[in-house]
């Protein structure tokens, strides 16, 4: 038996409910909320407001906000690359980034799943992290990033800075819905369902000195947000 797991459970309630003369029923309880304030957040937004929601946020954790449609997503990241003058750059093993900007990508370092250290040793160097959001929170300018090979949490933690490229179909209005999409993804079976979860939004900051906030403490000190609006 494995540390911290529960096995014969169902055989011994019943047994012991059986001794009680009672019956046992196992099935979870379903929670029926009366209020459910969190699903009137933004509830009747159009894309357009999620969008404006989602930039003017932005501005308030210290992010910057480049939109684009994919066909100058190479020139965006190019320039965006000069102004943050990454000249090492580690991305994601993700096709979709090689498809999408195929010129400026032929400098980057991806992440090897099979060489997890050395791909550790690259971002701990690199000046720039490259990632795709799974989602976007529009009430708190949150990038979601699911675990999976070729995705570290590390290309967006230890680079100094960190662009996420943002495809505008995946920006929804709040928590509230990525928690669904996760809990979809459980139910759809194991593989389906990212081992880790990680929520972003924007560089790291402390306010915890007398509350003077200071960005860039314990993580990217700039991040980027690229939203491309044809994806």
């Amino acid at each position: 038996m494995n540390p911290g797991t529960i096995t014969n459970r169902e055989d011994f309630l019943k047994r012991i409910a059986g001794q009680l003369g009672r019956d046992v029923d196992l099935t979870p309880p379903k929670r029926v909320y009366k209020h459910r304030p969190q699903d009137e957040v933004l509830k009747d937004a159009s894309t357009e407001e999620l969008l404006e929601t989602f930039r003017m946020v932005a501005t308030r954790i210290h992010t910057d906000v480049v939109e684009c449609e994919s066909t100058h997503l190479d020139d965006t990241l190019r320039l965006l690359l000069e102004r943050y003058d990454g000249k090492t750059i580690i991305a994601e093993d993700d096709a979709r980034i090689k498809e999408w900007a195929p010129e400026t990508s032929r400098a980057f370092d991806w992440w090897d799943a099979a060489r997890p250290d050395d791909s550790r040793a690259l971002a701990v160097k690199a000046d720039v992290g490259i990632t795709i959001a799974d989602q976007a929170l529009a009430e708190s300018a949150t990038i979601v990033q699911y675990a999976a090979p070729g995705k570290s949490r590390t290309i967006s933690l230890l680079p100094q800075d960190h662009i996420a490229i943002i495809p505008k179909s995946v920006l929804v209005p709040r928590m509230t819905q990525a928690a669904k999409q996760l809990a979809e993804l459980d139910r759809n079976g194991e593989l389906a369902s990212p081992q880790g979860v990680n929520f972003i939004s924007g560089p790291s900051n402390s306010a915890d000195i007398e509350m003077n906030l200071i960005v860039g403490v314990h993580g990217p000190v700039r991040v980027a947000y690229v939203l491309v609006h044809d994806l």
